[in-house]
């Protein structure tokens, strides 16, 4: 039998419901005066009138971070990193939170502006496995993932990427930037109106 260090992360995932003034308000009161202590319980240093309620499961979420194996003095002798599920946890977050961001406004797609500043770049292969760079042109939501519309740089041919399986549509910092980029056009859509 050998030892092992094996490090663990537990993750509560959960919401709190406040009143604030914006955004930042939110984040700074939750972050500041909300929290959880081991052992303890979820609570508030704010009033009942600003977190007006909250909500978390009492079992958290279990990610493996690493396993070090220990040679007979105690030293560690090998690392395993452990990150597909942490990766793979994010991709699915981001690709929620772009789902929740389009059904806030009533949507399941987006369509983005001609917009030559600052688009979102993707990698698509096609059936032969040849790459294209294509910029991001929208996004729909499926009952099970998303599907990224995209236009090839060189030829202009509008293709699709679909997740999880196709590269555009699955690596966490395009998927980032594709968030970002819906976030951003329907806040200034918004403030348009």
């Amino acid at each position: 039998m050998e030892k092992y260090e094996v490090r663990v992360r537990y993750a509560f995932e959960g919401t709190y419901q406040v009143v604030a003034e914006d955004r930042d308000e939110a984040k700074r009161m939750v972050t500041e005066e909300c929290g959880l202590v081991l052992g303890g319980n979820i609570h508030t240093t704010r009033g009942d009138n600003e977190v007006t309620n909250w909500n978390f499961g009492s079992h958290p979420d279990v990610q493996i971070l690493s396993v070090k194996e220990q040679d007979r003095g105690g030293r560690a002798t090998y690392t395993a990193m452990c990150f597909y599920d942490r990766i793979e946890e994010l991709r699915k977050d981001i690709i929620e939170a772009i789902r929740q961001l389009l059904y806030a406004h009533g949507m399941t797609e987006i369509t983005f502006r001609d917009n030559d500043d600052d688009p979102v770049w993707v990698i698509w292969f096609d059936k032969h496995a040849d790459p294209y760079e294509c910029w991001v042109t929208g996004l729909e939501i499926t009952d099970d993932g998303l599907i990224v519309l995209a236009t090839i740089k060189d030829s202009l041919e509008e293709v699709a990427c679909y997740s999880p399986f196709e590269l555009g549509a699955s690596n966490i910092d395009w998927l980032n930037g594709m968030y970002e980029a819906a976030r951003l056009q329907l806040e200034n859509t918004n403030g348009n109106s």
